[in-house]
């Protein structure tokens, strides 16, 4: 009989996209695996049936695929899974006496994609439709009596990028029933997975630093849904809550996997086995760049997570560092305030005198009469109608830092950096019902409450500016926040003013006349002056062109 198991493979996306095809496993099951255990002369014989089929999809979206169920996995993203058994896999047997009995033989048939197990006694021990239970690597345990157990493994670390052929270690398990063949010695069995799987497939859409750091690690913790490891019970069909020890993380040390613009299987993939249930995650990815010798960890939240038995979930994530650019610039100029003018340790070679001062200096702003939008330096910042959203509902706070920053491809500190918490717009999307992702880009209102295109608005005495006061103490949930160093500003004359104390950063938008929007703070030194406002003024002074988030 051909074995055949349903897998339904759940994608968690935080972004959309395709992923890599899986890659072979044939080191795991070389050839030197084949035989297996041999047989003992005697004994009754549990065939798992003919050799493998590929995993074919049958429906899109929670997409059901056909594949193969034993301890060493091969994996697609959205495409299901293949399993091996390898020669340390055993199988329990219930006997007609209601006594559960240890293979004690295994040899393994076209590359562990089928397998016969031994079984002590005879034939006649064993009745039509005895139940077949594997519990991993962890096997029996006699203080339980007839029960087993399955240990899913608090560390789950590895030497190796996309990984599961130690499946059966990290808590695999599953169950089945065994049918008389007519053959005097020998049944056959169908096994069906009991436990749950993430496949993490992470990525770092930054080109520049992505080649510069690596994966050190993934831990998992469940904030909701009761413990994903440990030592449990297992009935056959569930995996119940087991004895202390029992735990709600899991940890993965990884060998300084690469990071790729996209997801990539081959490079990175991560699997993990879980106890089945509903969870809200907290899931922390640690990167390090060996260059600057600096670590870092950030952290994606998943809520009401349903993991099913027999699952593989991929999970997806950017691992994002904010990239700030440190240097300054006249509005929407072609090169930095310094550009040419540096000395080996970064700051200016003679500020007095090197500043820019015509149109003839790359380094001069964009000149021209608004409104119109930025084509250089500025033309990723955001536009007027989103800085203005920024202040009005970005809830900013005061905060003082160690700031890991991304800049020119490597992970970089700023220490004790002094700057304002604001929220990123998918949160201020979320927390405001009433600005749709259109508004938010699109429009903000004037003094008299009409929603107005400020891109492209000529009557600049409508323009109401938004105001608010910024919040002593640091944001409660970072991770819908991003951060703005007070870095201060150069005026037209090459002076650098109000370092550590106000915040200037451009929008990409020219207003009416030779002005420029732009987001400001008061002095953050004094509490009276903590204010945060989206305003205007001149384009000639050097402030921080920066794509937000």
């Amino acid at each position: 009989m051909r074995i055949k198991r349903l897998i339904r493979t759940s994608l968690l996306l935080m972004a959309a996209g395709m992923f890599a095809a899986c890659a072979s496993e044939d080191s795991v099951l070389g050839k030197d695996k084949e035989k297996g255990t041999d047989a003992p002369k005697g004994g009754v014989i549990f065939s798992t049936g003919e050799p493998k089929n590929n995993a074919k999809h049958r429906l899109a979206g929670d997409v059901e695929v056909f594949a193969k169920t034993r301890t060493s996995i091969t994996h697609t993203p959205g495409g299901g899974a293949d399993a091996y058994w390898t020669s340390s896999d055993n199988i329990w047997v219930k006997d007609k006496n209601g006594n559960w009995q240890q293979s004690i033989g295994i040899e393994l048939h076209d590359g562990g994609a089928s397998a016969e197990f031994t079984l002590p006694g005879s034939k006649t021990d064993y009745a039509d439709g005895c139940e077949v239970r594997y519990t991993g690597i962890s096997g029996y345990v006699p203080t339980l009596g007839k029960h087993m157990l399955v240990s899913i493994a608090e560390n789950q670390s590895r030497s190796a990028a996309n990984d599961f052929s130690r499946a059966g270690d990290w808590g695999d398990c599953g169950s089945g029933v065994a049918h008389n063949t007519g053959n005097p010695d020998k049944f056959n069995f169908t096994l069906s997975h009991k436990s749950s799987y993430l496949c993490f497939l992470p990525r770092c859409e930054n080109g520049a630093l992505a080649p510069n750091v690596q994966l050190k690690n993934i831990k998992i913790t469940a904030l909701q849904g009761g413990s994903i490891s440990g030592l449990f019970i297992f009935g056959g069909e569930n995996i119940y809550p087991g004895t202390p020890p029992v735990y709600n993380f899991i940890g993965v040390d990884l060998p300084n996997l690469p990071l790729y613009t996209t997801a990539n299987q081959t490079a990175n993939a991560t699997y993990l086995a879980v106890r089945p249930g509903t969870y809200d995650f907290l899931i922390n990815y640690t990167i390090k760049d060996p260059t600057t010798n600096i670590s870092i960890s950030t952290t994606q939240t998943l809520t009401n997570v349903t993991l099913k038995k027999g699952e593989i979930n991929d999970i997806t994530y950017n691992i994002a560092i904010q990239n700030l650019d440190t240097k300054f610039y006249m509005w929407d100029a072609k090169q930095h305030f310094w550009w040419g003018h540096l000395k080996s340790d970064g700051t200016p070679d003679d500020p007095d005198n090197n500043y820019p001062k015509n149109n003839t200096d790359p380094r001069w702003y964009h000149e021209g009469v608004g409104p119109f939008a930025a084509t250089e330096s500025c033309k990723g910042c955001p536009n007027v109608n989103e800085m203005c959203w920024y202040v009005k509902r970005g809830d900013p706070h005061l905060d003082f830092i160690n700031f890991v920053i991304a800049e020119n491809g490597h992970l970089h500190t700023l220490f004790n950096t002094r700057g304002i918490w604001l929220k990123k717009k998918s949160a201020i999307l979320r927390d405001n019902p009433d600005v749709s992702e259109h508004r938010f880009s699109s429009s903000f209102p004037d003094k008299n409450g009409t929603d107005r295109d400020w891109r492209t608005e000529t009557d600049l005495s409508l323009f109401s500016i938004p105001n608010v006061s910024v919040i002593s103490g640091g944001a409660v949930n970072l991770d819908d926040y991003f951060f703005l160093p007070a870095f201060g500003f150069y005026n037209s004359f090459g002076a650098l003013v109000w370092k550590d104390q106000f915040c200037r950063y451009w929008t990409s938008s020219a207003a009416p006349g030779n002005w420029v929007y732009h987001l400001s703070t008061g002095d953050l030194t004094d509490p009276s002056k903590q204010v945060l406002y989206a305003g205007y003024e001149h384009r000639a002074s050097g402030q921080q062109a920066y794509a937000f988030e």
